[in-house]
């Protein structure tokens, strides 16, 4: 889970390279105010960009990643090994 309230959708971005998960999102809003005396401007520039190394075991190619009310979910599936059969060992 990576909480980040005050962010849209569209503002992350999930990728998958050699083995590292990154989760990086960027922020940008400008607001003015004008009255008769003065002019206010604020300029909000906020991002973030973690890193992480996926084990062996997460099958890569079915990550998912679900944005809800200022809480992105990642989902890290596990691969299914192929079951092993069991072996008849003769005895000599």
């Amino acid at each position: 889970h990576v909480v980040a309230p005050g962010f849209e959708k569209d503002a992350f971005q999930v990728a998958v390279e050699k083995n590292l998960l990154t989760i990086s999102a960027a922020f940008k809003s400008e607001e003015d105010a004008k009255t008769e005396k003065f002019i206010r401007r604020e300029h909000r520039f906020q991002s973030f960009k973690r890193s992480f190394t996926l084990d062996d075991a997460i099958d890569a190619e079915h990550i998912e990643a679900r944005y809800n009310n200022g809480i992105l979910v990642v989902l890290l599936p596990k691969k299914t090994e192929a079951a092993e059969t069991p072996k008849q060992i003769q005895i000599q």
